[in-house]
């Protein structure tokens, strides 16, 4: 059965992390929205796994884009009636852009009208039913689970495409607030230095494709710890954690201490003040299975650098990847994998990054690419994004 994954902000990451996990590869997608012939795995097991994807269910139908209310009334709620349930239905209506936004806005505005059609029809048929309306054009995640749509009813999703209509049924979403608890509840958040959001050091961990039972994930420029936080809760070994900063040390070892208490049991962990460069003096050769690190992205930005004041930053990472690299080469483990977020500096139109594969593979290191081109992570009014990089040693 064909399904379907509602992507998060950055689609093309969020497809790099289903194929990591998965090996699945969409057969269609626009916009956030992604369709696959093969997706192996749980649904529920995957929407807990994967950082970049809200949804996740199955295709159940297609009608054409000029199809009238009637039928898609009826169409929606027979697949209710056939799954009918002994307590009352609950049921929702998604419209997502898949190419073909004019529709969207009609199924939109017409959403209501075709939910209480759908809850007279079934009254019809002795079935009873609560309609849960969206606020938007989509329920959330959250509205999913509040309004328990998998578990009592259905939540329907219609993707707006050129010329059709795709219907899906919603088998999981994403726990949002358990992601939003992890951000914000953690005792350490550095905003002034940057902060790895968990969602994005989840889809890091997972773009290794490594398989994390029995394995030991090291992030060398740590931070507050949130990739190791990620890489603990997904059931690795061991995690090795080292930052330049004391204060930073301190703050990962409070983090993780903080999940344990929260009830999750945590692997061993060496963490260490050190220089990128300088961890192999502490880990011993050949321990580790995968690097997953957001390197230095450089100074906060104020927004009124020169080209010159920003090329200078450049050629700065670019010798801290030198020696940083080639100083913890010797901890890994052959086969391991190392996945980078490297920074992207963005001034008016330009864009100035480190030369990361040209770097890494002049130490030996083999590229493999998580797309055919570099996936950039960026919002809207950010001076500093972040491109990924993937290497096999």
């Amino acid at each position: 059965m064909q399904r379907f994954a509602i992507l998060g902000s950055h689609p093309d990451l969020s497809i790099a992390e289903i194929h990591a996990v998965t090996g699945a590869i969409p057969t269609d997608h626009a916009g956030i929205v992604a369709l696959f012939d093969e997706m192996n795995g749980q649904a529920d097991v995957l929407a807990d796994r994967l950082g970049g994807t809200q949804k996740i269910g199955n295709v159940i139908g297609e009608l054409p884009s000029t199809v009238d209310q009637e039928t898609l009334i009826e169409f929606l709620a027979s697949q209710l009636e056939f799954e009918h349930r002994e307590s009352k239905q609950h049921f929702g209506i998604s419209v997502y852009d898949f190419g073909n936004p004019k529709k969207v806005e009609d199924l939109a505005a017409m959403a209501r009208k075709l939910g209480l059609s759908v809850k007279t029809a079934l009254k019809g048929r002795n079935i009873s039913s609560r309609f849960v309306m969206a606020k938007e054009a989509a329920i959330s995640a959250v509205g999913v689970r509040k309004n328990e749509l998998i578990t009592k009813g259905a939540e329907f999703v219609l993707l707006a495409a050129p010329g059709r209509i795709v219907i899906g049924t919603t088998d999981a979403v994403q726990d949002a607030e358990a992601w939003s608890a992890r951000d914000f509840g953690r005792p350490r958040r550095n905003a002034k230095q940057g902060m790895l959001p968990p969602k994005l050091a989840r889809m890091m961990v997972n773009m290794t494709s490594v398989k994390l039972e029995g394995t030991t994930i090291m992030d060398p420029f740590c931070g507050s710890g949130t990739v190791l936080m990620e890489a603990a809760l997904m059931g690795c070994q061991k995690v090795i954690g080292g930052d330049i900063a004391s204060g930073a040390i301190h703050d990962t070892r409070e983090n993780l201490s903080w999940m344990k208490r929260s009830g999750v049991t945590m692997p061993p962990m060496d963490l260490y003040v050190s220089k990128a460069a300088d961890i192999g003096t502490h880990v011993a050769p050949n321990s580790v299975d995968a690097v997953v690190t957001e390197t230095y992205l450089g100074n906060p930005r104020q927004g009124n650098e020169t080209i010159v004041q920003i090329n200078e930053a450049i050629a700065y990472i670019e010798t801290l990847y030198r020696e940083s690299f080639r100083g913890m080469k010797n901890t890994l483990k052959g086969g391991a994998v190392v996945l980078i977020a490297a920074p992207v500096h963005f001034l008016g139109t330009e864009m100035f990054a480190p030369d990361v594969e040209t770097i890494m593979t002049s130490m030996g290191y083999t590229s493999s690419p998580l797309s055919d081109n570099p996936i950039t992570y960026h919002r809207e009014g950010q001076l500093v994004g972040r491109r990924f990089f993937r290497f096999v040693v």
